[in-house]
């Protein structure tokens, strides 16, 4: 089979959405399949770049972030992508189109399909659907019916949870919508044995050399306000005196509200407590999940979080809110409770470390057994197949 994946996003540009394109296009091409790639370039990336049954096309649109972009920059790549679609499609024939995001990326699949008569499977990142973002409730608004459009004609909607399912069908329920959880590479967040190398020494500077009688507590992603960090740096001050134990909060990520963190951490006298990495690569962060003792997310709203998938492939028990795909991920592995009860929350890990070590160990049976992209990808490759079968009926 022949796969086309459109998105806006692809390492090292962008998040969940990206490590999930990434992800799914190896194990489709273990399977045997030749995938192509249409995204977006950014400085340091190959504009052109093939590795065996790989092709990555990476366009020139407007992009000024790695972790984010604004909606004029969505609209450049989209009608770029648009425009070399076309003409690839004039000399080389694919099977099916799997669509990253309906927006920007959908109206591609559908321009596409209405001149080339390719099938394409939209994958909802969360964002994409109206209503999910709170700053973009204008560009919601003049989008939703197109939005709607795309979702009529493309030939599968795919969710990677049960929570953003029933979120996408508040907006448009005229539609089907599958659920197919993200997946994670368990053997990459597993101790790698860094211990004497550079990786060890740089990590251990961000918990300042903190173990024991430490409670380490990690936060891995993008600093938006979404993620809800500026809930929990209050908090903490009130959890060092009630358990009278020492905390190491350590932030992996940068975004545009980093400022307004780094205000609140001064504001409340954190500067021992609370660590900025900045911005790690995939390859990095497995040295920061598996020198933690609990991972935390206090999101207002997710699809189905990577870095959650990433911490229980390392064993860490997890502290979440209940927000999209918690109810998948939290399951005897940690809690998911709103942030007004994170503190009570991290003050019974910091009073019971046996709890961390059973709940991390739940975490990684948990992950290993049903949230691999092995499976994720053969669940796509299912619908690809059913709609070609459906194709050749017609």
């Amino acid at each position: 089979m022949n796969i086309l994946m459109i998105s806006h996003e692809y390492p090292p540009v962008g998040g969940g959405g990206a490590n999930a394109c990434m992800n799914l296009a190896r194990e489709y091409i273990n399977q045997g399949h030749q995938v192509t790639i249409l995204t977006v370039w950014y400085e340091g990336t190959a504009a052109d770049e093939e590795k065996g049954a790989l092709h990555i096309i990476r366009l020139k649109a407007r992009r000024k972030h790695k972790e984010h972009c604004g909606f004029p920059e969505m609209m450049d790549y989209m009608l770029k992508a648009a425009w070399y679609g076309n003409g690839l499609l004039k000399k080389e024939t694919f099977h099916v189109c799997q669509v990253f995001f309906a927006i920007p990326s959908g109206p591609v699949g559908y321009f596409l399909k209405k001149k080339y008569h390719i099938p394409y499977v939209v994958r909802f990142g969360g964002g994409d659907i109206p209503g999910f973002q709170e700053r973009f409730q204008l560009v919601y608004k003049i989008l939703a019916p197109f939005e709607k459009v795309i979702w009529r004609n493309a030939d599968a909607l795919v969710a990677n949870s049960r929570g953003l399912k029933e979120f996408a069908e508040k907006f448009y329920n005229q539609c089907p919508v599958q659920i197919i959880p993200n997946g994670v590479s368990v053997a990459a967040f597993q101790d790698l044995g860094m211990a004497g190398t550079n990786k060890e020494k740089e990590v251990l500077a961000a918990w300042d050399g903190a173990a024991g009688t430490c409670l380490r507590i990690l936060f891995v992603s993008r600093l938006i306000e979404r993620k809800g960090l500026q809930h929990i740096l209050p908090i903490l001050p009130e959890v060092i005196q009630k358990t009278g134990k020492m905390l190491r909060l350590v932030i992996v990520g940068d975004g545009p509200y980093r400022p307004a963190l780094e205000e609140i951490v001064r504001e409340h006298h954190l500067e021992d407590v609370v660590h900025f990495t900045g911005q790690k690569e995939k390859g990095e962060l497995s040295a920061y999940y598996n020198s933690a003792d609990i991972f935390i997310l206090p999101s207002r709203r997710e699809g189905m979080p990577n870095v959650v998938l990433e911490a229980m492939a390392a064993g860490l028990p997890v502290l979440m809110t209940p927000c999209e795909g918690s109810e998948e991920l939290i399951r005897g592995n940690g809690f998911a409770v709103p942030v007004e009860d994170f503190g009570e929350k991290l003050c019974e890990f910091a009073a019971k470390p046996e709890l961390c070590r059973k709940m991390g160990a739940e975490s990684l049976r948990l992950v290993s057994k049903e949230f691999t992209w092995v499976r994720t990808a053969a669940a796509y490759e299912g619908i690809f197949h059913k709609i070609m079968e459906m194709q050749s009926f017609r």
